[in-house]
């Protein structure tokens, strides 16, 4: 009885240590090819921070489109080294997947240490597989988190299935590596459950995903406008005159750029004290779309000016859980 006792206890804490030991294994074979990426819009007013991953065979940068969205650069790098990247070889809004040319690293010697991942298709996951997603949360740099694996799934009602997986992920994370438990790569976070009703519904790219994107490229990045740019040139040399005059243009004839430009009007109204207007379109901005974090947060900071704290400390508070970074920082205004 003793003996079988001490099996038991054997097999419970082997169990226990041989699962954390494979999680450093996953991270030991793959964290080497997951990247930091981030891009700046042409207008430099938009600076997106993501994680990509490396298919050194391919020689692939995969990362998200929702990261890329505005065009321009496109940067990225393996912890200190930086990712030598050429052409976009599909930009797939549809998918939210761009792939890149990826030509070396600088320091050049840092390629030979980039691991070389084998992909996985879904119909070679089983339902209960490992799972190991690697990324770059909130800007913490590799993050690997554990969870397993529950076959595709449709996705909203978008009619798309994707990989539902329950490890666990945030804002920052899409883009990176799903690993099963042999540091295999079965698909690249995408999205996760964020009605506040659901846990670990988390949901990736499929890789037969990514090789079909490959085969038939896109290029659903934005056109420049040169118009938006001029304004855009206005607003960041500090003419608000010059620039309100501009967005309002825009306004009125561009259905693509008419929201951020009737953002921008309604700083260039704040920063000249006339709030009466900078709120009035700050309020039509969250009516419009009740998830646009930075102007719920400036409509707080009008509020609050115009001495109604409440109101102005649950925006705050809003704005906050939809994008917590907009506390810590002023440089995505």
């Amino acid at each position: 009885m003793e003996r079988l006792l001490q099996t038991m206890v054997g097999l419970l804490l082997c169990t226990v240590l041989c699962g954390q030991d494979q999680g450093v294994r996953v991270f030991q074979q793959a964290g080497g090819a997951v990247a930091w990426v981030e891009s700046v819009s042409p207008d430099s007013l938009h600076r997106l921070r993501s994680t990509g991953v490396v298919l050194k065979e391919q020689g692939w940068l995969l990362t998200t489109f929702h990261g890329y969205k505005h065009g321009g650069t496109l940067s990225a790098r393996l912890g200190t080294a930086q990712l030598v990247l050429g052409a976009v070889v599909t930009a797939d809004a549809q998918r939210d997947l761009v792939v890149v040319q990826v030509l070396g690293t600088e320091p050049a010697p840092a390629w030979k240490q980039v691991p070389t991942l084998t992909a996985l298709t879904s119909d070679a996951i089983p339902t209960g597989a490992d799972a190991y997603a690697i990324g770059n949360p909130h800007g913490t740099e590799l993050v690997i988190s554990y969870g397993l694996v529950s076959g595709l799934r449709p996705f909203g009602g978008t009619g798309r299935k994707l990989l539902q997986f329950s490890a666990p992920i945030s804002e920052g994370n899409s883009g990176g590596a799903l690993l099963d438990g042999k540091a295999r790569l079965l698909g690249m976070p995408l999205a996760w459950h964020a009605d506040g009703g659901g846990q670990a519904l988390n949901f990736a790219l499929p890789m037969e995903e990514v090789f079909a994107a490959v085969a038939a490229p896109r290029s659903d990045l934005p056109v420049v406008d040169e118009a938006w740019l001029m304004a855009t040139r206005a607003y960041r040399s500090g003419n608000c005159l010059r620039a309100q005059e501009l967005f309002i243009g825009i306004m009125q004839t561009d259905t693509v750029y008419a929201q951020e430009a009737a953002y921008r009007s309604a700083r260039c109204m704040q920063r000249n004290g006339d709030l009466k207007n900078a709120l009035a379109v700050y309020e039509r901005l969250v009516v419009v779309d009740p998830l646009d974090a930075k102007s719920i947060y400036r409509l707080g900071e009008v509020l609050l000016a115009l001495g109604e704290t409440q109101r102005a400390f649950e925006l705050r508070q809003r704005a906050a859980r939809l994008k917590p970074e907009l506390l810590l920082s002023e440089t995505w205004d």
